[in-house]
């Protein structure tokens, strides 16, 4: 079987991600995604943006560059270092069974994310649960997996080029009657993980929603 392609988006943070990379078993592929950092970073294999376009765009570059190497399943692990990488890696054998596979904190341990952070995942979760008919936990988690058969079904280059870009993603799925697993992810904030101002926030919460109701 071909090997799990890991697409690991980064913005000016080499230690954490040499630390990911460092965790990474030897029969994986790794591809960091470095989204313009001020001094560029170093990995055995690197897609470039010249300039930072986006977490959205970011996984983009890395879907393609994985689909193009043959990859038949890839998981996404950020390069703060934010998600337990053990955790993560596990969601590409859940893709036994499902297209797709989220990393729930709520499944693990919720108390971890911030409390206002918290509050708008638990009410965004529930919004696109009633829409859609689903139960999931969490909704708005960065621990992922997809088939490389669903990534290619799916227009990721009309998504937004910001965080949207993942609910666009998760309606996509969701709107087929697509299966998402979910299994527990541990995850921890501290001074390296990267997190959106409040503003942001909030215009990613509306963007959502918006998302949810189309």
């Amino acid at each position: 079987m071909t090997p799990v392609h890991v697409v690991i988006p980064a913005l000016n943070c080499q230690q954490t991600v040499d630390a990911v990379l460092g965790r990474l078993p030897g029969d994986v592929v790794a591809i960091v995604v470095d989204d313009g950092s001020r001094t560029p970073i170093q990995a055995p294999r690197v897609v470039r943006h010249d300039v930072n376009r986006g977490y959205g765009a970011a996984q983009k570059s890395g879907y393609a560059a994985a689909l193009a190497n043959g990859a038949e399943r890839v998981v996404l692990l950020h390069g703060d270092d934010q998600y337990d990488t053990w955790d993560t890696l596990g969601l590409a054998d859940a893709l036994a069974t499902a297209p797709a596979a989220l990393g729930s904190r709520f499944l693990a341990d919720p108390t971890v994310i911030p409390g206002w952070r918290r509050l708008g995942n638990r009410a965004l979760t529930g919004a696109a649960n009633l829409r859609f008919g689903t139960a999931h936990t969490e909704l708005h988690s960065g621990s992922r997996a997809f088939t490389a058969d669903l990534l290619r079904s799916l227009p990721l280059d009309s998504y937004s080029d910001d965080y949207l870009f993942d609910q666009q993603v998760l309606c996509a799925i969701l709107r087929r009657g697509l299966r998402i697993a979910e299994l527990p992810v541990r995850a921890h904030y501290d001074g390296t993980v990267q997190s959106i101002s409040l503003r942001r926030s909030i215009r990613y919460g509306l963007g959502c929603l918006r998302e949810i109701a189309r």
